[in-house]
């Protein structure tokens, strides 16, 4: 009976593959460090994006409705309100359009003089609309900050007493402090914060929104800003001007916004960020036309905004 010749490994062949283990199981390891690395870094700047871009949706989102009646009217003239013509009478030719030689009744007169003196006195609003409409006084004290009346909220719950219009102020304040490990040695200090307030509650309050008052809500958008700057649209000039006063009814009628900010973002990294928003109002604000004989006329349109640069231009420069 022969035995059976059973040879196994030898020393060699197993050092040589506990070898090739060793480089296969290392480089798994270091694809498997690498891509929770990539999507660490990944992660991050999708943030820091996420952050800028939630920020100016917001304030696309408040600007895009903007309002004042200004974009579809005039200011009243209580002498000049139109009012409807006689149907009845055989010497008009078109008893549909509207007189405005008509005189009012002294109750009618003294209710539209109230009214127009009500919303003089007022720093949220500066004149009266002819349909009666208070026309909202724009807000623009420094470059950093914009405060305009929109009709952007929307109520959460129901019955609660807000209106869907509403004030909102985007502006610069100081930011609370982080801990350590949060924040990049990178980032500089005394960096300012992106804040919006927002009051709904009283948006016809005869005072300027206090962003220190308790009935105003402010929401954070943005850390560690180092400058922001709103520029606004000068229709006659066609440029950008950093001041309403400077532009013709520019506390009443805002055409367009362009907001130039920097930055900097989780890493360190300083950025800065340019876009243009305009509103959706499709016409340049209407004038009363000058009297005619026989009777007034109809407002025109007038022909829309144009100018060189197109909505939405967004740069971001890292």
């Amino acid at each position: 009976m022969s035995a059976s010749n059973q040879n196994g490994f030898t020393l060699l062949e197993i050092l040589i593959a506990i070898t090739l283990l060793a480089f296969v199981s290392l480089g798994v390891v270091n694809i498997t460090e690498n891509a929770a690395l990539t999507m660490e870094r990944t992660t991050e700047v999708n943030q820091n994006n996420l952050q800028i871009e939630t920020a100016m949706g917001r304030f696309e989102w408040d600007f895009s409705q903007i309002y004042s009646p200004l974009y579809f009217s005039s200011v009243m003239n209580p002498n000049q309100t139109l009012t409807p013509r006689n149907p009845n009478d055989p010497n008009e030719e078109n008893p549909d359009l509207m007189n405005q030689q008509t005189n009012f009744s002294p109750a009618l007169q003294q209710y539209y003089e109230q009214l127009v003196a009500r919303f003089e006195r007022n720093e949220h609003f500066s004149a009266v609309s002819k349909e009666g409409f208070p026309i909202p006084r724009f807000y623009a004290p420094e470059k950093n900050v914009f405060e305009f009346f929109t009709s952007s909220n929307r109520r959460k719950f129901e019955n609660t007493k807000q209106s869907h219009f509403a004030w909102v102020r985007y502006a610069l304040a100081n930011q609370e402090a982080l801990p350590d490990e949060e924040e990049s040695p990178d980032i500089p200090q005394n960096l300012k914060s992106l804040v919006r307030y927002f009051s709904a509650d009283d948006p016809y309050n005869d005072k300027r929104l206090d962003p220190e008052g308790s009935e105003v809500k402010g929401s954070v958008l943005l850390r560690n800003v180092e400058s922001l700057e709103f520029q606004y649209w000068n229709y006659n000039t066609k440029k950008w001007e950093t001041s309403l006063k400077s532009i013709p009814a520019g506390e009443n009628l805002i055409r367009g916004v362009k907001i130039l900010i920097t930055w900097y973002d989780s890493q360190g990294h300083k950025r800065t960020a340019a876009r243009t928003f305009r509103n959706h109002w499709p016409m340049v604000a209407p004038q009363d036309p000058a009297p005619t004989p026989g009777g007034g006329g109809i407002p025109r349109d007038q022909p829309k905004d144009q100018d060189d640069e197109q909505p939405g231009d967004f740069d971001d420069e890292t």
